[in-house]
């Protein structure tokens, strides 16, 4: 944060009093729009920055980037939907250096990307800002802006080194590079800071879901170098690693509780399920409880109640979203509720129609 925050301010001063940009008069600020241009990029499989051309389309919600100035197709096409940018100068190494992530096969890939010109790299990080909050009122409209803005783009909120032990726990500690993503509750982790995907991830979950982070190792573990160790506990299995200090330690395990302790929000929970056609959510008191949620239903569909829910769910959310299984449909899918009695049936049937369209009300209430 504090990075972002020193090279916008920098270039803010140069706008204003080095190009006059705010000074200027008969001058109208252009919408948002499409962008083209250079920028020096970091190979996947080496550490050499070569020039690339990047073309953003904002109306078809994709960046392309290209290896060869003319001739050739895109080397890669990114969707705006998938798509983060945060400034990394230290990381990168130049002080108008841009992290750009995206998904790809399940996976995160992480461009490097930098500039000569400040300027240049500000504007094409508010160019992908503005392309992600026009793809997110497009695609969550139940949503005010407001609430949409703190999810156009994020920072990490911890990076550094730890090392980790295996699932066994008797696996040699190894050193990797960790990011924390609080928006999307997950730990990366990678052998170098500088690599375009990671080795593995944690996803972190609420407290109410049984995760938890403890201070310290569980008995028995040997062989970790650094003394300084820390837990995850989630209910799939224990997550075991050590800090170089106890300072790193205290940054990290005040960083991961600041996560756990944040409720899954449902403009979370319907990100994390963007490929999905329907994402069935439950508010109560304590926040919200992902239910279930599917693609492509041959039969109607069935989710446990949980027996904890019981009495203490206030509204239950139903969403759907357009056919993803026909991206250029623009039909809906949409969600009918065929049994439901709030605490008294132990499961909940669903089924789609596609094709129709009208939405159900969201929240849909039940009396």
């Amino acid at each position: 944060m504090e990075t972002l925050i020193r090279v916008l301010k920098e270039q803010w001063i140069r706008a204003k009093y080095e190009r006059q940009e705010f000074m200027a008069e008969g001058k109208t600020v252009s919408l948002p729009g499409n962008r083209e241009g250079f920028l020096w990029k970091r190979g996947r499989d080496n550490a050499q920055f070569l020039r690339r051309r990047f073309v953003l389309l904002t109306r078809e919600g994709l960046l392309k980037y290209y290896t060869k100035e003319e001739g050739k197709g895109p080397k890669a096409v990114i969707s705006i939907k998938d798509l983060n940018a945060t400034f990394q100068t230290e990381k990168i190494g130049h002080p108008h250096g841009l992290q750009v992530t995206y998904r790809r096969e399940g996976r995160t890939r992480n461009l490097f990307v930098y500039h000569e010109s400040g300027k240049e790299i500000v504007d094409w990080f508010n160019a992908l800002r503005a392309a992600r909050l026009q793809y997110l009122k497009m695609a969550f409209p139940e949503f005010p802006e407001s609430e949409l803005v703190p999810f156009i783009t994020r920072n990490y909120l911890k990076q550094g080194y730890m090392e980790k032990t295996g699932p066994k726990q008797r696996e040699p500690f190894k050193k990797r590079w960790f990011a924390l993503d609080p928006q999307e509750r997950r730990l990366l982790y990678y052998k170098n800071p500088l690599d375009a995907f990671e080795q593995g991830q944690v996803f972190l979950g609420s407290k109410e879901q049984g995760y938890e982070v403890y201070e310290d190792l569980p008995k028995g573990i040997r062989g970790n170098r650094w003394k300084a160790g820390l837990t995850i506990v989630t209910p799939e299995r224990r997550f075991i690693f050590t800090c170089a200090s106890e300072k790193e330690q205290r940054e990290w395990l005040e960083s991961l509780r600041d996560v756990l302790s944040c409720h899954l929000s449902p403009l979370h929970l319907l990100s994390e399920k963007q490929g999905l056609g329907v994402v069935l959510l439950a508010e109560g008191r304590k926040g919200f409880l992902h239910l279930g949620s599917a693609v492509k239903p041959q039969s109607p569909l069935c989710f446990p109640w949980p027996s904890f829910c019981q009495g203490k769910i206030q509204t239950l959310h139903i969403t759907a979203r357009k056919s993803p299984w026909h991206p250029s449909s623009s039909n809906w899918a949409l969600l009918h509720v065929l049994q439901a009695e709030l605490g008294l049936c132990r499961t909940l049937s669903w089924l789609y129609h596609a094709g129709l369209g009208s939405l159900l009300p969201s929240p849909f209430l039940f009396s």
